[in-house]
């Protein structure tokens, strides 16, 4: 569906969709739309972590971050801040002049309740403390977009129909329209196919070799030495775990050390 990340990203190469896309969720014109680069890395020299933006654009005078976001890690707030100060840090370059920051926009499209209060939309500005009505503008903006409100079905826009589309990818307007159909020429492009396989590849082969590498370390570092005994129990409750989240057979029993053929009889009994 849309909310793939793969997806949404390759969909949003299409520049007319991403700019009626960043209208509709900021309900602003824009006249030009610039890509800067889909799934965009930035990896400063001295930065210890790089980050990969999944939409990042700008127009003459701002720049926007719009990231899917289909699992809760809660730490989005600080994962905000992190992406704003590389976006600032990316725009400078080697140039100090700080005047030539761009506002910025990041946008976390959730499909949980990010902050638990049922907002459609919670827009994070800033205010001095000692003065509420003061607003302390640095020209950022961070909107998150929550589609299980249940103010969702009740938004009579072009922003509720986007989100509702997203929810639940039916669409019911020109514009979800014709986003439906992006999204079916990207599944049934072969380019698109082979280049999704290969990151799927990729990405099993990453999280085989970390869950190899730190599962059974973590399990040991968090048993106190009488139930270290039980760290068989502990690894095939984890097995099961993985199992549910839909992790391959193979991939499991190289983290946990479990024989495959316990990995299969695990399964099975789900």
């Amino acid at each position: 569906t849309i909310t793939d990340d793969f997806i949404f990203c390759k969909v949003m190469q299409n520049e007319v969709l991403c700019k009626q896309m960043v209208e509709v969720l900021l309900n602003i014109k824009i006249d030009k739309l610039q890509y800067i680069e889909p799934q965009h890395s930035i990896a400063p020299e001295y930065a210890s972590r790089s980050i990969r933006l999944d939409i990042y654009v700008k127009d003459s005078d701002r720049v926007y971050d719009i990231e899917i976001q289909t699992t809760n890690k809660r730490n989005l707030e600080k994962r905000a801040r992190y992406y704003q100060s590389l976006m600032d840090i990316d725009q400078l370059e080697h140039n100090v002049d700080y005047n030539s920051l761009k506002d910025s926009y990041i946008i976390f499209i959730c499909t949980f309740d990010p902050f638990k209060e049922d907002s459609l939309t919670y827009t994070i500005t800033q205010t001095i403390k000692e003065r509420p009505g003061v607003t302390y503008n640095d020209n950022t903006r961070k909107v998150f977009y929550n589609l299980k409100s249940s103010e969702l079905k009740k938004e009579d826009s072009r922003l509720g129909n986007f989100l509702r589309y997203l929810k639940s990818n039916e669409p019911t307007d020109v514009f979800t329209n014709t986003i439906s159909k992006e999204v079916l020429d990207v599944k049934h492009s072969v380019r698109w196919r082979k280049e999704y396989m290969t990151i799927g590849e990729k990405i099993d082969e990453e999280v085989a070799i970390e869950l190899e590498k730190r599962l059974p370390e973590e399990l040991e570092k968090r048993l106190p030495e009488e139930l270290k005994k039980r760290l068989p129990v502990e690894l095939e409750a984890a097995a099961i775990e993985l199992l549910k989240s839909g992790v391959d057979t193979e991939i499991i029993a190289k983290a946990t050390k479990l024989p495959i053929e316990k990995i299969s009889e695990l399964k099975n009994n789900l």
